[in-house]
């Protein structure tokens, strides 16, 4: 498996950086946009003894939760499947290796993730509420161009059924189970590269479709309660995701899109 891991690699040169960014501009009028995240679960039998709690997912069953990154042609860039069920998206993020690599060059660019993530200068999600015309309209377009990675995810899944609830549950230890979700993604781009079709009835991933639980964000941090409980590199964090998001969300509007995904 580890031969073609090639197949699932995030950007390795500054002309794949600057193609992503273009193709998204021209799609969607977003600036310096990378790629959509996103979590799903994947059933698994149910694990015995003291891990098992670990393994419920929100919905009530075993899982794995699985993150992941697509790019604007729908190829997966990134991926982290080793957690259980009950860790959030957020935390899967938080301790990614791509976490880090966004954040050590965060001029090179950001991905768009649902208000389960938290915000950040890498890390863009929507208006939580929004109240103005200009928020309004970033979420609209945020939604519409983050539907796309609930589409990758669906078709994923029905592909390869094994990784729908609908097709039963993985019947392996955990550990083999993230082999096997591994190598379906694989063989994804695989299919993807070489442009065979997609799978007709796509079913939407009921699990793609962010978080219930929600991380709530202001546009003055001195209103922002939440504050006080975080570290101030994250209170620093927070602060630069609000100015690339406003700068963003105020040059979106100014200059509004004909296309969007």
């Amino acid at each position: 498996m580890q031969h073609y891991s090639y197949l699932v690699k995030w950007y390795s040169s500054q002309e794949e950086i600057t193609k992503v960014k273009q193709s998204y501009f021209e799609a969607c009028g977003v600036k310096g946009l990378l790629g959509l995240i996103d979590g799903t679960m994947v059933p698994i039998k149910g694990v015995t003894g003291a891990d098992e709690p670990a393994f419920i997912c929100r919905k009530g069953y075993s899982a794995i939760n699985c993150q992941f990154v697509v790019d604007y042609d729908g190829q997966f860039r990134d991926v982290v499947i080793k957690y259980p069920g009950s860790c959030h998206d957020a935390f899967v993020y938080s301790n990614s290796t791509l976490k880090q690599t966004m954040e050590a060059d965060p001029v090179a660019g950001f991905l768009f993730g649902d208000s389960g993530y938290g915000l950040s200068p890498v890390m863009i999600t929507p208006f939580s509420p929004a109240i103005t015309p200009e928020e309004m309209f970033f979420n609209q377009t945020h939604s519409r161009v983050r539907s796309r990675i609930e589409r990758c995810i669906g078709s994923l899944k029905n592909r390869w059924r094994c990784l729908h609830k609908s097709g039963g549950t993985l019947q392996y230890s955990p550990t083999k189970c993230c082999s096997i979700i591994y190598t379906c993604v694989l063989l994804e781009n695989m299919c993807n590269s070489l442009g065979l079709e997609e799978p007709d009835n796509v079913v939407a991933s009921d699990d793609a479709v962010g978080n219930t639980e929600m991380i709530t964000d202001n546009n003055s941090t001195e209103n922002n309660s939440n504050f006080y409980h975080v570290g101030r590199r994250q209170i620093n964090q927070i602060r630069l995701g609000l100015t690339r998001r406003n700068d963003l969300k105020n040059y979106m509007f100014a200059n509004r899109h004909p296309h969007v995904l």
